[in-house]
């Protein structure tokens, strides 16, 4: 890589505040390249990399980029940007987010993670077996792994795992030799225009490994079940809960306080021998992340570690953030903020809220993009008016023009088919006294959608403080 770009003197990320730009431009750091980036404001991920002293510029203007030799840019960067403008006036060279990703992973053996759901969580786990495992990994996240209080990891071993983002079709941009996709729902519609094209650029991208590289597919979702009896010139490895044709059939789970135990029968495809079974425990709850664990260890039997090692990382593994975060007890109902924002990944959610709690679970849910709310109003409703107390908030634009009269169309549908409590808020100052009440039982409040919300949560406890 640095042969390839020894004639670079500067990086600019355009957006380097984004959760995936944010981790690229630390591993170009950590390769010795000269780095700088913009964003509009401040956030987690900039104080981040402050730290590491790359340069930050507040806004975006044409003087941001006068030392630049390259711009990376993300799908979210709107084309009037004017450092875009004046990169392309100078004739500098425009890099997708993806296409960087891409040239970091063409120097290693690339393991791509991606799926509408679970592909952050399954990316972290991956990482952490291959880093006990002494693979010395490089690891580029959608979230910030716990352990590495990092969204990146630049390691010198030969493995690269990666998240694959399909949100604007660039995970096809990705080089690797086993691939991962947990799933595939109706997601990203603005980009993608319908569900056909989705399926096609994941029917590409599971097809998109070397004849020797193997696609680890999940049976559990229609649509995945669907692209595996497409797929008939690479290795499939599946794997799904009670399928005993599966190659990685998981049996018997439970849960047992914060933890998910479950055996998993391993098929003598894999084995090269009898089937295998194999006992685990899981350091987080759900079978959303029991199916999440398993995809990793498919990936990991297959490069060649040891079971001990995965089983050992499992029972330790501390999270991503974000992903149903415990943020703190206040009087006797626990805080908690969680990423979901499509319906599927909120019925995940509130499996795991179920088995912690006995009493109330209450929701404080800003819903994501326009474009999303509308294409899955009908699903959000199905799964919302099951809430037992909802607050529903403005949608978190993300910078999409707003839909007239959607945010009232969404409140109203879920009051119309609820018998529950639902609440419409339209500031955060609104919340303390409606929450207020709920501390002195044992309730369970949950923070949950991808856009301000998690900023809500923190602003809310420091009310207690």
């Amino acid at each position: 890589m640095k042969k390839i770009l020894k004639k670079i003197n500067m990086i600019h990320f355009v957006g380097i505040g984004g959760i995936g730009m944010s981790g690229i431009a630390e591993l170009m750091f950590k390769l010795g390249y000269k780095v700088q980036g913009s964003d509009l404001r401040i956030n987690e991920n900039i104080k981040r990399l402050q730290k590491k002293e790359i340069k930050i510029f507040l806004g975006h203007k044409e003087s941001n980029i006068i030392k630049a030799n390259v711009i990376v840019i993300s799908s979210a960067i709107k084309k009037n940007n004017p450092e875009i403008n004046f990169a392309l006036k100078k004739g500098l060279p425009i890099v997708s987010r993806a296409e960087m990703l891409g040239e970091l992973m063409r120097f290693k053996r690339g393991i791509a993670v991606a799926g509408s759901h679970g592909k952050t969580t399954t990316t972290s786990i991956l990482g952490n077996i291959l880093q006990k495992a002494n693979f010395d990994p490089t690891i580029v996240n959608g979230g910030i792994i716990n352990s590495l209080s990092s969204n990146s990891r630049m390691g010198n071993g030969e493995w690269m795992i990666a998240e694959a983002d399909e949100s604007d079709g660039s995970f096809l941009h990705l080089p690797n030799e086993i691939n991962i996709i947990t799933n595939i729902d109706e997601e990203h519609m603005d980009y993608f225009k319908n569900f056909k094209n989705l399926f096609n650029s994941f029917k590409k991208f599971s097809s998109n490994i070397p004849f020797y590289g193997s696609s680890i597919i999940c049976l559990e979702n229609k649509n995945t079940k669907n692209l595996i009896k497409q797929i008939t010139n690479r290795e499939i490895i599946t794997y799904g809960i009670n399928k005993s044709y599966a190659d990685l059939n998981i049996t018997k789970i439970k849960y047992i306080k914060n933890k998910s135990y479950f055996d998993l029968i391993i098929s003598s495809k894999l084995t090269k021998k009898n089937p295998k079974k194999i006992s685990f425990i899981l350091n987080l709850l759900g079978k959303h992340n029991v199916l999440n664990s398993t995809a990793a260890i498919g990936a990991s039997w297959k490069i060649g570690i040891n079971i001990g090692t995965i089983k050992n990382t499992l029972i330790n593994f501390t999270g991503v953030q974000r992903r149903f975060t415990f943020l703190k007890k206040i009087k006797k109902t626990a805080i908690y903020d969680d990423y979901a924002h499509h319906p599927k990944e909120i019925e995940a959610s509130l499996e795991i809220a179920k088995h912690l709690c006995n009493n109330k679970i209450i929701l404080v849910f800003q819903p994501h993009r326009y474009s999303r709310t509308k294409f899955l109003l009908n699903d959000f409703v199905k799964i919302l008016k099951k809430i037992d107390i909802l607050i529903l908030t403005n949608i978190y634009p993300a910078g999409e023009k707003e839909i007239k009269n959607l945010n009232s169309t969404l409140f109203k549908k879920i009051k119309r088919n609820s018998k529950n409590t639902i609440i419409r808020i339209h500031d955060k100052k609104e919340l303390f006294p409606i929450l207020n009440p709920y501390m002195k039982d044992k309730n369970l409040i949950i923070f949950m959608g991808a856009g301000s919300i998690t900023n809500w949560a923190r602003d809310f406890i420091t009310q207690y403080d």
